[in-house]
């Protein structure tokens, strides 16, 4: 394999292996998205004009020189099979994190256009599977949804937590976001009780240190007892060096052994006591250890584990237990509350406590009714006001070319029967038109609520009209489409 060398000085029928990207987060996240990242090989297609053509997993790809530039390569012969060495491990890696922590900015960089979107099962909520090679390791990946906890009141809490259960992942990569590292660690207790291995992606750094935190992830890593990563996904900062660890582990370099969180130490015994009763009755998937927890905690569904079974007497003292403590999930959450609190002791080494950052000036504003009620309904003005100012001319625009399409064709037909000429000219001409002619105005709205929704507004929306939209049985997520 050559010296790293620019794209650009490759010529048609030439291969390569992408080394490097410059050019900053967006210019890697645009580029993650279609499938050109790090380690993945290539063929040019096509140079000059002005532009680079490149062709990737059977896709063929424009590149212009300015981004061409940026984009550093290896230059391999043809035969060259660097990048395509047998496959000696394979694994599988559940990628797990709450909502808006960047895990799925790190799926699409990882796995680029090998990535394959569905629903699950019986299910609404998103699918996406992919993969990652990185030398003779392929990594097979899975998007689980973004959930705050694995409890199971939600599609996509359940979702998450039954994957991991039934399906087995080699391993879960859990991204955390660095600015709400406690809140984090919380869903990290409950993914370690489902005894898979565990890696810990720590993700935003430069949030949290602009908030006035550093996280010494060596610490982190020390107190949890599992690798941890930190990473700036956005920048493709840290991202390599997961990887490497993934690959790592698929070769059986890295072992894993976790600090558990317990149940408050007042509460024991009664843990103890339960966890004894529901052995016997527990096989896989299920453990003993995470079904005895999750009855503490009042779950349906691993209560039924127990109380379906034909034989009630384990339920019976089951429940004769929890009905003198009635606060056992008081003491399941402390227990993990007390567990985070050492983690952070550990790894938080400064915090500005009392400091007031732009997003909570935003949110004291955005989420109060007062200012929170006019300020969405302005917002949605400006929406509708922008949507058909700009939408409706280029509406028109369109039924004008539309209209004469199908008279420049008038000549062409007349020699046709009458009835077909109507059913073109009218028909599919003027019916496909006249459904095409909304486009305009359906591009700029979608692309508006898109624009609100990534810089978090809809959530604060959602948010400040929950409490009148529950008056009439409706969540505040439903103001939006019934506008």
């Amino acid at each position: 394999m050559t010296n790293p060398e620019n794209i650009t000085n490759l010529y048609e029928g030439d291969q390569g292996i992408i080394h490097s990207i410059d050019g900053g987060s967006a210019l890697i996240s645009r580029l993650a998205g279609m499938g050109i990242v790090t380690g993945v090989r290539f063929r040019v297609a096509q140079t000059g004009g002005g532009s680079i053509v490149i062709q990737v997993s059977g896709t063929r790809i424009a590149l212009g020189r300015g981004e061409a530039t940026k984009i550093s390569v290896y230059k391999i012969a043809p035969d060259d099979t660097v990048c395509l060495q047998p496959i000696d491990k394979e694994i599988s890696v559940a990628l797990v994190g709450q909502p808006n922590v960047g895990k799925s900015t790190l799926f699409n960089i990882l796995t680029g256009l090998s990535q394959h979107v569905g629903n699950w099962p019986g299910k609404t909520v998103e699918k996406k599977e992919g993969e990652h090679r990185r030398d003779n390791v392929l990594i097979r990946m899975v998007d689980l949804p973004g959930t705050y906890s694995l409890t199971a009141f939600s599609e996509e809490e359940r979702v998450t937590r039954e994957f991991i259960i039934r399906e087995k992942p080699d391993l879960v990569v859990l991204v955390v976001n660095a600015a709400a590292l406690e809140r984090s660690l919380y869903l990290l207790s409950e993914v370690l009780l489902l005894n898979r291995p565990v890696m810990v992606a720590v993700n935003m750094l430069d949030v949290a240190s602009g908030q006035g935190m550093q996280i010494d992830t060596k610490a982190l890593e020390d107190a949890l007892g599992l690798p941890v990563i930190p990473m700036i996904a956005k920048r493709n900062s840290g991202i390599k060096e997961l990887v490497d660890q993934m690959a790592a582990f698929a070769e059986g370099k890295i072992k894993i052994t976790p600090d558990l969180p317990e149940v408050s130490v007042d509460h024991l015994p009664i843990y103890q006591q339960i966890l004894k009763e529901v052995r016997p009755w527990i096989t896989e998937p299920f453990t003993a250890e995470w079904t005895a927890v999750k009855i503490m905690e009042g779950d349906p569904e691993a209560s039924a584990l127990i109380e379906q079974r034909d034989d009630k007497t384990a339920w019976n003292k089951i429940q004769m237990l929890l009905s003198k403590h009635e606060d056992a999930l008081h003491a399941v959450v402390n227990g993990r509350y007390d567990w985070i609190e050492k983690m952070t002791r550990a790894a938080v080494s400064h915090f500005k406590m009392g400091q007031v950052v732009l997003t909570d000036r935003i949110d004291h504003v955005l989420t109060r009714p007062i200012f929170g009620i006019p300020i969405l309904l302005a917002v949605m003005a400006v929406v509708f006001f922008l949507t058909y100012s700009v939408g409706v001319p280029l509406q028109n625009l369109m039924n004008d070319a539309i209209r004469h399409m199908a008279h420049s064709m008038e000549p062409a037909l007349a020699a046709w029967p009458t009835w077909l000429q109507g059913l073109l000219q009218n028909g599919v001409i003027g019916g496909v038109g006249s459904v095409l002619s909304f486009l305009p105005i359906l591009l700029i709205f979608f692309a508006m609520m898109a624009f609100l929704e990534d810089v978090g507004y809809m959530a604060r929306a959602a948010f400040v009209m929950d409490r009148i939209m529950h008056l009439v049985g409706l969540h505040g997520k439903s103001f939006i489409p019934l506008c």
